[in-house]
């Protein structure tokens, strides 16, 4: 089998990471705060639906109290770990949730 020239010789292709395309003035990229707030109220309705409470309101309101610096890099896995708490799965809060 003949390999073309310029072509990546493994299966995996290297491609451009959007953080490094230019960006157009107009976009609208979602803060860490935004994103945060968007997995905790989803990831709360979803535990809402799935065990017939109505908690995701309130767990909406307290994950707003806290400060975008006070959210950690990945807001998938802040969220993760702010829902783990407020569905009373760990024992105690980290200390960026303390900020409240």
């Amino acid at each position: 089998m003949r390999r073309l020239e310029n072509r990546p010789t493994s299966r995996h292709i290297c491609l451009t990471h959007a953080n490094h395309l230019p960006r157009n003035p107009s976009d609208h990229h979602m803060s860490r705060k935004e994103q945060f707030l968007a997995f905790v109220f989803f990831g709360a309705l979803a535990e809402d639906i799935r065990s017939h409470t109505s908690n995701a309101q309130l767990i909406a309101h307290l994950a707003m109290a806290i400060p975008e610096e006070k959210i950690p890099h990945c807001p998938a896995n802040a969220a993760k770990v702010f829902l783990a708490y407020c569905g009373g799965r760990t024992e105690r809060p980290f200390r960026w949730m303390l900020s409240l």
